[in-house]
C-alpha cells in the first residue's frame, strides 16, 4: 500500500500538503528508478517549496539539470540562491540552467559572479571543465568567447582556454589564448602541442611543426609530429616518422596502437591485423586490440569471431561500444528483441546512461530500416525527458531519413527554442539545402554557424554544400576539401567527390570516394552517391584469417 501510495505521489505535479515533504522526495526518487524525470524533477521543484534544507535543495538541482529540464532548474536555483546568496555552488548551477537552454547571454552575468566568488586559477579551471562536461564544449566556448575578465587571464586559465578553443573548432582563437598565456608566463612547451594542433588544422605547415617539434621535447607528447602531419594530410610522411619513433622501446606500444588504427582506417586491413596482434600482449592496449579485431571480422562477414571479440570487452571502457555491435549484429540476424534488450538501460543506470540506451536503441532501429520506429522510441523517450536537447535533436536528425519536410519543421521548432545553438543553425541550413529549400537563408544560418565554429569540419561541409547546391562550385570546393582534410567522414567525402566529379575532376572524385569508403565503408549515404556515378565502386572489405597463423585465407 506504501509502494502505491508513493508512485501515486511520484505521478502527481500538485505541490505536495505542509509536512508531506519527506512523501515528495521519495515519490521523486522512485519516478527517478523508473526513468521518468518529468515527474521527478517537478516533484523535487514541489518538495523544496516546503524545505530550507539545503542538501535536498542541491540535490533538487542535481536532478532537474541531469534531467535536463532547464526551465525547472532555474526555479530551483533561485530557491536555493535566496537560501544561500553567496553559495558557489548554486552560482554554478544557476549558468548551467541557463546553458541547457542555450542562452548564452544570461548565463554571462551569473558566471561572472562565480568568478568573483571563487578567484582562485584551480578553482575557476574546475569550474570551466564542469561546464564542458555539462554542458558541452560549444556552448562553453560560447561562453567565454568576448569574455574581459582579470580572472581569465592568467597563465592556467589561458592554457585551459586554449585547448577549449581547439576542441571548440576555433583555431585562430585558440592561438589568440596560447599567445595570451605565454604573455602571463607560461613555458612554450605548455601550449607547443595546442599551437602545433592549430596551426596544422590552419594548413599552417612551418608553424605547426615547429610547435610539434617542440611539444615531442615534452614527456606528454611524444608523438606531436606524426599527428601533426596527419593533421596537414601528409600521411605518408607520418607513418615514415611513426616508423622512425616505434624503433624507440618506450614508445613501442603506442606507435604500434597508432600505426594499426592508421592502417584500419585506410581500410588495409592485413596491416591493421599485424599491428592489433602485437598489442594483444600488452595490458594497456589488449581492449583497443580486440576491439579493432571485432570490428575487421565483423566487415568481413564473419559474426561468429566478430561476436567472441566484442564479449571479451566486458567490464572494460569499451564495453558500451562493443554492447552496440553485438546488438547490430543480433538485428541482422534476426534477433530484434535480444538486440534491444541489448541496449535497454539496466535499473541502477544512471539518468545520462538511460538517455544513451534510448539514443542507441533509436539508432539502431533507424540503421537497419525501421526509421519510424527510431522516431517513435525517441518520442516515447521525450515524454520522460520534455524538451530533452540530444532527444529533441536526434529526432529531427532520423526525422530527416524518411521526411524531409518533417525534419526542417522539428529543427525549426528547435531553432526557436535555442536560437544561440550553433549546431541547430547548422543543422536546419544544411536540411534546407539538401532539398533545395530557401537557400539565401540555408546560406545565412551556416554562416551564422561559421562564425561560431569556422574550423569545424561539419560546417565546412554544410557551407561547401549549400554553395553548390547555389550553382557555385567552384566557391564550394575549398570548403569541402579542408572539410575531408580535418575528418574523412563519408558524407563529406561524398559531397567532396559529386563537387569534383560534376566539376568535370573525375579521377580525384574516384580518389576521394575510394578513400571515404575506406573509412567509413558502412555509411549508406556514401556508398549511394559514389555507386550512382561510379556503379563499380565498393568498399574494401577484409581477408578471412586464420588465427593459427595469422595468414590471410
Amino acid at each position: 500500500m506504501l509502494a502505491a501510495l508513493l508512485l501515486a505521489s511520484a505521478a502527481s505535479t500538485a505541490a505536495p500538503p505542509p509536512g508531506d515533504t519527506n512523501a515528495a522526495l521519495l515519490g521523486a526518487e522512485i519516478a527517478l528508478e523508473r526513468g521518468d524525470c518529468r515527474n521527478a524533477s517537478q516533484a523535487y521543484v514541489d518538495a523544496i517549496r516546503q524545505s530550507s534544507d539545503l542538501r535536498v535543495v542541491a540535490r533538487a538541482a542535481e536532478v532537474t539539470l541531469d534531467c535536463a529540464q532547464f526551465a525547472l532548474a532555474d526555479q530551483v536555483v533561485t530557491r536555493w540562491r535566496a537560501l544561500a546568496p553567496d553559495d558557489t555552488s548554486a552560482i554554478l548551477a544557476g549558468v548551467l540552467a541557463q546553458l541547457g537552454r542555450y542562452r548564452i547571454v544570461a548565463a554571462r552575468a551569473p558566471f561572472q559572479q562565480w568568478l568573483r566568488a571563487v578567484d582562485d586559477n584551480e578553482a575557476i579551471v574546475d569550474g570551466i571543465d564542469q561546464l564542458v562536461d555539462r554542458s558541452g564544449v560549444d556552448v562553453t566556448l560560447a561562453l567565454l568567447r568576448g569574455l574581459h575578465d582579470t580572472r581569465l587571464a592568467t597563465q592556467p586559465v589561458l592554457t585551459r582556454l586554449a585547448d577549449l578553443a581547439v576542441d571548440g573548432w576555433d583555431l585562430r582563437l585558440a592561438l589568440q589564448y596560447a599567445a595570451r598565456a605565454r604573455q602571463a608566463g607560461a613555458v612554450p612547451l605548455a601550449v607547443a602541442a595546442t599551437e602545433a594542433r592549430a596551426n596544422a588544422g590552419l594548413g599552417q605547415e612551418e608553424a605547426a611543426l615547429a610547435a610539434a617539434r617542440l611539444a615531442a621535447t615534452g614527456k606528454d607528447q611524444p608523438l606531436a609530429v606524426p599527428e601533426a602531419l596527419l593533421i596537414l594530410g601528409r600521411d605518408a610522411e607520418a607513418e615514415a616518422e611513426l616508423q622512425r619513433l616505434g624503433q624507440q622501446p618506450q614508445l613501442g606500444t603506442m606507435v604500434e596502437r597508432r600505426l594499426g588504427l592508421l592502417a584500419f582506417a585506410r581500410s588495409d586491413y592485413r596491416a591493421a591485423d599485424r599491428h592489433f596482434r602485437r598489442l594483444l600482449t600488452d595490458e594497456n592496449s589488449v581492449a583497443v586490440a580486440v576491439y579493432y579485431l571485432a570490428m575487421m571480422a565483423e566487415r568481413g562477414g564473419d559474426d561468429e569471431s566478430a561476436l567472441r571479440g566484442y564479449e571479451l570487452l566486458v567490464e572494460t571502457t569499451l564495453e558500451g561500444v562493443a554492447r552496440r555491435r553485438v546488438a547490430a549484429i543480433y538485428y541482422r540476424d534476426g534477433e530484434q528483441r535480444q538486440a534491444l534488450r541489448l541496449l535497454a538501460a539496466g535499473d541502477q543506470a544512471s539518468i545520462s546512461e538511460r538517455v544513451m540506451a534510448e539514443l542507441s536503441v533509436a539508432g539502431l532501429l533507424a540503421d537497419e530500416g525501421s526509421v519510424a520506429e527510431g522516431v517513435a522510441r525517441l518520442e516515447a523517450a521525450l515524454q520522460n525527458y520534455p524538451a530533452h536537447p540530444e532527444l529533441a535533436y536526434q529526432r529531427a536528425v532520423l526525422l530527416e531519413r524518411g521526411d524531409g519536410a518533417a525534419a526542417i519543421a522539428a529543427l525549426e521548432m528547435l531553432a526557436r527554442e535555442r536560437g544561440d545553438d550553433m549546431s541547430i543553425a547548422n543543422a536546419l541550413g544544411f536540411t534546407l539545402a539538401d532539398h533545395g529549400k530557401d537557400l539565401p537563408r540555408a546560406e545565412r544560418l551556416i554562416r551564422s554557424a561559421l562564425q561560431a565554429q569556422p574550423d569545424n569540419p561539419a560546417v565546412l561541409d554544410s557551407m561547401g554544400w549549400v554553395l553548390y547546391r547555389r550553382g557555385q562550385a567552384r566557391e564550394a570546393l575549398p570548403y569541402l576539401q579542408r572539410a575531408f582534410r580535418l575528418f574523412r567522414d563519408g558524407e563529406i567525402g561524398s559531397h567532396l567527390g559529386e563537387v569534383l566529379w560534376q566539376s568535370g575532376r573525375r579521377d580525384e572524385a574516384r580518389a576521394v570516394w575510394q578513400q571515404a569508403l575506406a573509412a567509413d565503408p558502412d555509411n549508406k549515404h556514401l556508398l549511394e552517391v559514389a555507386r550512382r556515378f561510379v556503379p563499380e565502386l565498393s568498399p574494401p572489405r577484409p581477408p578471412q584469417f586464420n588465427p593459427a597463423n595469422d595468414t590471410a585465407v
